[in-house]
């Protein structure tokens, strides 16, 4: 298992820089774990074409603006995430769990699950996975990030 300990500037989950408590840009050096996360919410919410060095460093969800929230539909999501997680290679495959649950008849729940080692650098705990969850809504082509409990983490990575 890779550790994905890196660092980056740090910056929120909408994409605006942080500032540290010298005034200065903040950068993820307190947890590395978070330059990971960073990545994965960039390329989760970018369109294609958004970045003009990495034009396939997007999840391009808009694409499935306006379509029924259906299994079909589920999949292809889950593929698509998985896919571009892999072939920019942010996340080894084996690596990577990624999970579509519908939550409303025009919103699914993404899951994505990546083993990684717990080391000094970073605030995972030995055995424990990095999830982070968001929801997209395929009316208001929007994505919003979730926090959820150890016990839902549980109940969808079985």
């Amino acid at each position: 298992m890779a550790s994905y300990d890196s660092i980056d500037i740090s910056f929120s989950w909408d994409g605006d820089f942080e500032l540290g408590k010298d005034g200065d840009l903040k950068d993820t050096s307190d947890d590395l774990i978070q330059a990971l996360l960073q990545e994965i919410r960039s390329i989760i919410k970018s369109e294609f074409g958004d970045w003009k060095e990495h034009v396939s460093y997007a999840a391009g969800l808009s694409e499935y603006r306006g379509e029924p929230n259906t299994r079909k539909v589920g999949e292809s999501i889950e593929q698509r995430v998985r896919s571009v997680l892999v072939s920019n290679n942010v996340v080894r495959p084996e690596d990577l769990d990624v999970r579509v649950v519908p939550v409303h008849i025009h919103q699914i729940l993404i899951m994505i699950k990546i083993r990684a080692l717990a080391t000094p650098n970073n605030s995972l705990v030995l055995g424990q996975p990095i999830v982070t969850s968001l929801v997209y809504d395929s009316v208001e082509d929007s994505i919003w990030y979730v926090t959820e409990s150890q016990k839902e983490r549980n109940y969808f990575f079985r």
